[in-house]
């Protein structure tokens, strides 16, 4: 019922149950914390999300503010560019620009470790990097092949222009339109100083001699080019600097005008005037373009600062309202799930430890009072409280329920062990009868149906002692000293049904100690057993035994059988290895039950292994590990290592006075395990016996005291020839006192009693009719 319970519940659980993220499947705490928390996780991601801006713009300003000195270096790059580019149109051999070569090589150098450690954005790293090539490239080609004036001036202004560049790619990534604007001027005010360090270069190229119309011309466009950008800068400065701007780009029209008069007259003696003007207002240019610089570095610091102040505040106004939702949260949650966390523990307290511990108690003996199961420490009246109480009730119910079993189930072992100490006092009791008969019959027919009946009456007793075992008990065992190897394997063989199929192959010399023979006897019947019940009827098993390397005793049951699977035989071994316990699969294997049981006290390790693997008939090998300390190498008698209970070996095992062997014992032995019946005994108290059975027939006059109780003359039973003299059994070494003979002893006495008082009653000395003798 239980298997099937939770079968169904199983399949439900897989079929039909709530997934993992449905509502239903949520403990209680989450529950609680989805609906009070919802509402602040929602307001703390929409919060997060613009703290997130705001630190992303604050990071972006940061990281700009910290390309400036790299920018303001390229400023600086430019300027010297342009130096240079004066001089090599208007002194290309001269030492100044040699030096002023230098001077731009090292702050390129400069230039390009700033820029390294800043981390320019990829589009301004990579502007600069080819101006910086073509810079080089200009040098090369300029020295090699002479080039014209006014294509080595264009090449200057491209690069001057490339890196004029770099400072607006640097600040659009700080994604601000109003810096854009200013750095956009500031990159146009720099295109505008190269135009005019072009035209200061091809008028001093021109010099005073006769007019070159090309050079003029090319300063002209660059004069034109001059007004262009001088209007966008117009647009993009602010009002306080925009008259200044003017004043200082007021000479641009004069200029175009001397060019156009000299292009036109071809008299150039007005050019040189020019010059001073030039050299005077670059030098205004790059101061205003520096003031546009330090208010974009400004204007960046500030905003950086803003944007991480707006940031933090943010944070703080974000983690405040957080902290406080969550505390409100808290007090709410927690008079919710506390009580629920205590019923929780409870429960899983009462589960795992409590009612395990509870029921472990119960099964070793010990008495448990349900009433002394503390309730469950959750107070109030509401719900929780009620459930909390009707736990606890149940955990008392489930206690007393335990102990019930319990008692129920020693009820039953004891019964179980009562009917099998019973039956095993009868089966004791034929099996010594039948030992009577078989020592006086002479018929061998006879004498070979009562050795069948003594072997089906042993194998009775073992089923017997199997029901013990079954029901928690041990089986009793008398003291009859050690046993021999031989003895051990006849005697195992003896309380088999089809012992004929059992081949002995070896017994070494050796003898088990007397209080683990008649258990190991017993391992190897239920082994051989096995071993016959899963073989085929035309093969044979083979029982062998040897000595091991440790003194002990190691015994093989081989058989040729069905075999098992390598999972039957894992578990099965590990059945046997850790004794097992009462289950429903205990009725499927009760034999090897009962060997893990017998063996575990002992020490005896019982394993099992494929006889053939892989073969068809493969089949099963039990191996049986005796312990050296329970095997006597010399056969004779020792001190027991410790006090341990004295068991009887069954009838078949047990020796004579001493292990030796006699030719009456083999034949004996020979006659009972042979298929064809034995020789005919005969001895000379045969007569006696026919005297005692004459003597027997003959009735006895039955005389009884006032008491009502028979009357006894010693010797007045005695059978003629049976009154002769009997050795007196050796005194038991151990004071051992067989518990079935003194119940034996008791019932006779007691059925005397009654038979007395009935035939007393009576009148006529017979027992009333109706009544049963006690068991």
């Amino acid at each position: 019922m239980d298997t099937n319970r939770a079968g169904k519940e199983e399949m439900d659980t897989a079929g039909s149950g709530p997934g993992a993220w449905h509502p239903r499947g949520w403990s209680l705490r989450t529950k609680i914390s989805v609906v009070l928390l919802l509402p602040v996780v929602v307001a703390l991601a929409l919060a997060g999300a613009r703290v997130r801006a705001e630190l992303a713009e604050a990071s972006k300003l940061s990281a700009v503010r910290d390309q400036l000195p790299a920018l303001q270096a390229t400023l600086d790059l430019t300027a010297l560019v342009e130096d240079e580019m004066v001089l090599a149109v208007a002194s290309p051999a001269s030492s100044e620009l040699g030096r002023q070569i230098s001077t731009v090589d090292a702050k390129t150098a400069a230039v390009q470790k700033q820029a390294e450690f800043a981390q320019l954005p990829t589009d301004a790293a990579r502007t600069l990097d080819t101006a910086l090539g073509r810079l080089a490239g200009l040098r090369m080609a300029g020295a090699a092949t002479g080039s014209a004036t006014v294509a080595m001036t264009v090449g200057y202004h491209d690069i001057a222009v490339d890196l004029s560049r770099i400072l607006p790619e640097s600040i659009a990534a700080a994604g601000s339109s109003a810096m854009d604007t200013t750095a956009a001027t500031a990159g146009a005010l720099m295109q505008l100083r190269t135009t005019r360090a072009v035209e200061e270069a091809l008028i001093r190229a021109s010099g005073t001699g006769p007019v070159n119309d090309t050079l003029l011309a090319a300063a002209a466009r660059a004069a034109a080019e001059e007004g262009v950008l001088a209007s966008q800068v117009e647009r993009g400065l602010p009002q306080d600097v925009l008259g200044r701007f003017r004043s200082i780009t007021g000479s641009n029209s004069n200029r175009q005008a001397v060019l156009l008069d000299a292009l036109t007259t071809g008299n150039g003696s007005r050019l040189p005037g020019l010059l001073t003007a030039l050299s005077t207002e670059s030098a205004a240019l790059s101061d205003l373009l520096a003031g546009q610089v330090r208010d974009l570095a400004t204007t960046v610091g500030e905003r950086t600062n803003e944007a991480r102040s707006s940031a933090l505040r943010d944070t703080a106004l974000v983690l405040g309202a957080l902290l406080g939702a969550l505390a409100i949260a808290l007090l709410v949650a927690r008079s919710l799930v506390t009580p629920v966390r205590r019923l929780h523990a409870a429960a899983l307290t009462a589960a795992r430890r409590e009612l395990p511990e509870t029921i472990e108690k119960v099964r070793a003996g010990e008495s448990v009072s349900w009433e002394s199961i503390e309730p469950v420490p959750v107070d109030g009246d509401e719900e929780i409280g009620q459930l909390a109480q009707a736990f606890g009730d149940m955990h008392r119910q489930a206690v007393r329920l335990a102990a019930d079993q319990a008692e129920l189930r020693r009820q039953v072992s004891e019964m179980f062990m009562t009917l099998a100490r019973r039956n095993q006092s009868l089966v004791e009791q034929q099996l010594t009868l039948i030992e009577d008969l078989e020592a006086d019959e002479r018929d061998p027919q006879r004498l070979e149906e009562l050795f069948r009946l003594d072997h089906m009456a042993t194998r009775l007793r073992r089923n017997g002692e199997n029901l013990q075992v079954l029901a928690g008990g041990s089986p009793a065992r008398r003291d009859h000293g050690p046993v021999s190897t031989a003895e051990l394997l006849r005697a195992a063989t003896s309380e088999v049904k089809d012992y004929r199929r059992v081949t002995i192959v070896n017994a070494p010399n050796g003898a088990l100690r007397s209080h683990a023979a008649s258990d190991v006897v017993h391992i190897l019947a239920e082994l051989l057993e096995n071993a016959i019940r899963f073989s085929p009827p035309e093969h044979k098993v083979l029982l062998t035994a040897d000595r091991g390397a440790d003194g002990g005793l190691l015994v093989e049951v081989v058989d040729s059988g069905l075999g098992m699977q390598p999972d039957d035989l894992a578990a099965a071994n590990q059945r046997l290895a850790s004794g097992d316990t009462v289950s429903p699969e205990t009725t499927r294997r009760m034999g090897l039950f009962v060997v893990g049981r017998l063996a575990a006290p002992l020490g005896v390790t019982v394993r099992l292994r494929p006889t053939h693997p892989g073969a068809k008939h493969g089949g099963i090998t039990a191996s049986v590990h005796v312990p050296g300390a329970l095997v006597l190498a010399d056969g004779l008698a020792a001190p027991d290592p410790a006090p341990v209970r004295r068991e009887p070996v069954p009838a078949q095992a047990r020796p004579a006075a001493t292990p030796v062997r006699t030719p009456i014992f083999d034949g004996v032995v020979s006659g009972w395990f042979t298929a064809q019946p034995g020789p005919d005994f005969s001895s000379p108290a045969d007569e006696s016996w026919r005297a005692a059975e004459i003597a027997t027939e003959q009735p006895v006059a039955v005389q009884v005291t006032s008491a009502g109780l028979p009357t006894r003359r010693p010797g007045a039973q005695l059978a003629p020839g049976a009154a002769m003299p009997r050795q007196a059994a050796a005194p038991d070494p151990a004071g051992f006192r067989d518990p079935n003979a003194v119940r034996n002893n008791l019932a006779r006495h007691y059925n005397g009693m009654r038979a007395a008082r009935a035939r007393t009653g009576n009148g006529n000395g017979q027992a009333p009719q109706g009544k049963a003798e006690p068991r």
